[in-house]
């Protein structure tokens, strides 16, 4: 099974990866345009299976390479705005230490209160908050409609705050903890 699918990737790879790059040339950078069309095979690589035979194969692989070209515009265009914002910050003396700690503390209780949600439920926050994928997407990545990924990423920070306020803090005044004021 696992030679067929090898030998099916090759193929696909063989007939159209000149296509492709030729595709994302035309649409990016050129030294993007090679990474996002190996990042397009490698996604073929993966779902194989999902992959239409004969003619309709090139389509498919043109959508990827949209998305993915897509994807690589948003995060660079998301980089140059950080690096903007970083680049016309004034420098203050910075925050005094007890605000670090503060914020070192709730980073930490956020990590332990992810941690102890199921699976499903740190994948979609993670998409949405770490990856910053709209919902669209992460119904893509998921395999699920964009109604089930409402649902299930409001249940997922319903249960993160649960979880966080068992550890003692109040996520209105995140820097109360066991009820007091820091």
């Amino acid at each position: 099974m696992a030679d067929s699918h090898d030998r099916r990737f090759d193929e696909l790879y063989d007939r159209y990866f000149r296509e492709v790059l030729a595709y994302c040339l035309r649409r990016g950078q050129d030294d993007d345009a090679y990474d996002a069309a190996n990042e397009v095979f490698a996604i073929a690589w993966r779902r194989i299976e999902d992959v239409p035979r004969g003619e309709s194969a090139r389509p498919w692989l043109f959508v990827v390479a949209k998305r993915v070209l897509y994807r690589r515009r948003r995060g660079s265009r998301r980089f140059h705005r950080l690096v903007e914002r970083v680049g016309s910050a004034k420098p203050a003396g910075g925050p005094d230490p007890a605000t670090v700690v503060v914020q070192r503390a709730e980073y930490d209780a956020v990590v332990v209160a992810a941690s102890r949600l199921s699976t499903q439920d740190r994948e979609v926050l993670s998409l949405a908050a770490w990856e910053g994928l709209p919902h669209r997407e992460i119904a893509e990545v998921l395999g699920c409609s964009i109604d089930a990924v409402d649902q299930r990423l409001h249940r997922a920070k319903q249960r993160l705050a649960k979880q966080y306020a068992l550890l003692g803090y109040d996520r209105d005044r995140p820097y109360a903890v066991g009820g007091e004021e820091s």
